[in-house]
């Protein structure tokens, strides 16, 4: 099993408006182009206009975290239970997840 970490960087235009985030344990290594889909009564994707399919930007060894990242960019909020939102307003310049993108990934 392989400890991945995949965060999503929600945008309003070009500017940053937020992110999501999601721990997972899978057996393989996800790629660049690959997409996630979750089934269930909720999609993984699901906005208040319908389901996003956004594609793996960038693959991300993190050796300190020992984990995978994998990063998306969408341009809705996500209306899932699957992750974990996080607001980039009130979390700033210290928000280590949205900081892969910052720093040109």
């Amino acid at each position: 099993m392989h400890k991945v970490k995949l965060i999503v960087r929600r945008v309003n235009g070009s500017s940053m408006a937020g992110g999501y985030v999601c721990d997972l344990d899978l057996p393989f290594v996800p790629t660049v182009g690959m997409q996630f889909e979750k089934g269930g009564s909720t999609t993984l994707w699901e906005t208040a206009t319908g389901e996003l399919k956004p594609a793996v930007e960038a693959v991300i060894y993190n050796i300190d975290e020992e984990e995978i990242v994998c990063l998306f960019t969408v341009g809705q909020e996500l209306h899932c239970s699957f992750w974990t939102t996080l607001d980039y307003e009130a979390l700033g310049e210290g928000c280590a997840e949205l900081d892969y993108f910052r720093n040109g990934h």
